[in-house]
């Protein structure tokens, strides 16, 4: 089973507004609203590979209805609910110029009860050779190091923990924690140990590798670069194929489901790094954040390019 964890899910309002530019005004826009945050857009990805997943949130009980009705077929929700409503994501695409502009708002807060509530539910319900997905912000009132916590209980489980934070909590995630596999992105790679961004599949794989331990394995995003995979005994790079990208928003989160997808069903590094790949570039070629065609995906597998490095 995989168990996907969204601790601060977020509303989804996506603009399209071309030519966008700052101090203007744009009225009349009608957006399309979608359940969000990292963590539901993986569990989105994994249902549309053919998943079934359970999927836990502290949820905005004004939000519920919304998440309810776009997750609850496609996979087990498990909400824990919180008093008011949901952030709210704005994402502007201005396809003309090819920008994308994103406001995030802060979520709602979490005390004590909720997140006994959350820990005792996956301390019901994982079970050794499971699954664990830690993705996205830590919701205000959450302990920092809740990432962490939750690796060892899956440690105590017998389960794997897969690991997709920002850069804010990962220090405090790390901490006595053990991880399957992480999924930072090259400039989050680079800001986190102070170095100059590249795509230079070599240097990425480097410096991921000065990130090992607590991780067994990482997968390193690099957008249209493609994407580099190390462990404990190879690295490797992914070449990727040109694509008609509308919006890159939640690529990062696909690429990661991908790869959890992998880890839960025993591929390789090689199968790994190809189908999170894939999976990233397919959810740029749609309008919807976090979210993939399987024929899409399967199709672009067999355009992938992976060398060793």
């Amino acid at each position: 089973m995989i168990h996907v964890l969204c601790l601060n899910p977020a509303i989804d309002k996506i603009f399209e507004i071309d030519g966008f530019t700052a101090g203007e005004d744009y009225p009349g826009q009608r957006p399309r609203a979608l359940a969000g945050g990292k963590g539901v857009n993986a569990a989105r990805v994994l249902s549309q590979l053919g998943e079934w997943v359970r999927l836990y949130a502290f949820m905005g009980e004004e939000s519920e209805a919304l998440f309810g009705k776009e997750m609850g077929g496609r996979c087990e929700c498990v909400f824990i609910p919180v008093p008011g409503a949901c952030r709210t994501t704005i994402n502007v695409i201005d396809n003309r110029n090819r920008r994308e502009t994103v406001i995030t708002e802060a979520g709602p807060q979490v005390g004590p009860a909720h997140v006994a509530a959350l820990m005792d539910a996956l301390r019901r319900s994982v079970a050794a050779g499971d699954v664990v997905c830690c993705s996205g912000s830590v919701i205000a009132g959450a302990p920092e190091d809740i990432y962490a916590q939750v690796s060892r209980l899956c440690g105590e489980k017998g389960a794997a923990c897969a690991l997709d934070c920002n850069a804010k909590a990962l220090p405090a995630s790390l901490a006595g924690a053990r991880y399957a596999m992480g999924k930072p992105n090259e400039r989050e790679l680079a800001a986190l140990l102070g170095e100059e961004r590249t795509s230079e599949p070599g240097a990425v794989a480097a410096m991921a590798r000065r990130l090992m331990p607590p991780y067994d394995a990482l997968l390193v995003s690099m957008g249209a670069a493609g994407g580099v995979l190390v462990n404990g005994t190879e690295a490797l790079a992914a070449r990727l194929p040109q694509v008609k990208a509308v919006s890159t928003v939640g690529s990062g989160d696909a690429a990661f489901a991908g790869a959890v997808y992998a880890m839960a069903h025993g591929y390789g590094a090689a199968k790994t790094l190809r189908l999170a790949m894939a999976c990233g570039a397919a959810n740029a070629m749609r309008e919807d954040v976090g979210s993939v065609d399987a024929g899409t995906v399967a199709a672009l597998e067999r355009e992938i390019y992976i060398e060793r490095i």
